[in-house]
């Protein structure tokens, strides 16, 4: 888990850009050929960490050397938390900021995350992510409701279940954990990222949208279909779950609540069957309802979805 390559300058910039990678080559570049086009931005550097354990990510990262102030880690064993912890670990710079594989940034991306968090003070902000959808994607999956930003404005000081870390800047001493603050358990299931930001609320972190802080994610056909999004939601279900037992709910809070969710997912699955020959986009929100609420029932039952473990 060492570092393969030196960065290319010290380290001792205002932000450092963290990147988890797992076998995403093309997209990879791509990034870091939109960081490389950053304008106005402070001083930065970039902390690549490849969870692929045979390193499918250093060719690319070895062309940028002399472009990017780019380190180049890896974490062979598999896991988002894991490898999140490995890249924040690495980080020494006031800022991180944290951005997906499948991503890339406008030029103003840095620039705007930093000139928010400073008028603001805020300890965390949130850029805005715009889908980019393959053209045989089809409308009623594009307008399920998965792939929106909440409507918050501008400065807006935005609730735990409004983040994530596909386009985010945290001040590096607001972490709940310097080195650690993704939780392992949610490794292969996702939704790390919305418990740390979660953790950093409940201990008086403010955070707030950055409309104007863009990055644009790929939603390619072979990923962006019904069978993953009926499997996103199932997770999405277990995720809340996950999260209200970390407020500490008992066996008989949960059990209620289970109880309503099962309820309520038949009452959105029959709202599917009603709409689906009619208005399919109203369908598939409602289906997309229906599978968040019996991923709650199959979380409190014992069931997870782990919709990492094999697929990145």
């Amino acid at each position: 888990m060492a570092a393969r390559m030196p960065t290319r300058a010290s380290r001792d910039g205002e932000i450092s850009v963290l990147i988890p990678t797992h076998r995403r080559p093309a997209s990879l570049e791509r990034l870091l050929n939109s960081l490389v086009g950053q304008k106005d931005a402070s001083p930065f550097d970039v902390i690549v960490v490849d969870n692929d354990a045979a390193q499918s990510g250093e060719g690319v990262v070895a062309r940028f050397l002399d472009r990017l102030a780019i380190t180049y880690l890896t974490e062979p064993v598999r896991g988002l938390a894991r490898v999140r912890n490995r890249a924040v670990a690495a980080a020494s710079s006031r800022f991180i900021a944290f951005v997906d594989d499948d991503e890339w940034a406008a030029p103003d991306w840095l620039v705007t995350l930093v000139s928010m968090a400073k008028r603001t003070g805020a300890d965390a902000v949130m850029g805005a992510v715009q889908p980019v959808f393959a053209d045989a994607v089809p409308d009623f999956i594009r307008s399920c409701g998965l792939f929106e930003d909440l409507p918050f404005g501008d400065g807006e000081i935005l609730p735990w279940y409004a983040t994530r870390t596909g386009n985010a800047l945290v001040r590096r001493e607001a972490l709940p954990h310097l080195r650690a603050p993704f939780s392992s358990r949610l490794d292969f299931v996702g939704g790390e990222d919305v418990q740390m930001f979660k953790q950093m609320i409940e201990r008086g972190a403010r955070i707030v949208s950055a409309r104007h802080a863009v990055v644009f994610e790929e939603r390619p056909v072979d990923r962006i279909n019904l069978r993953w999004v009926v499997r996103r939601a199932l997770r999405n279900g277990g995720t809340i779950v996950d999260l209200l037992w970390d407020d500490g709910g008992g066996f008989k809070t949960r059990s209620g609540r289970a109880l309503r969710a099962g309820g309520e997912a038949i009452r959105e699955a029959a709202r599917v069957g009603a709409l689906w020959n009619r208005d399919r986009t109203r369908a598939m929100r409602h289906l997309v309802a229906a599978c968040q609420e019996a991923g709650m029932v199959l979380r409190v039952a014992g069931f997870r979805v782990e919709e990492y473990r094999k697929h990145p």
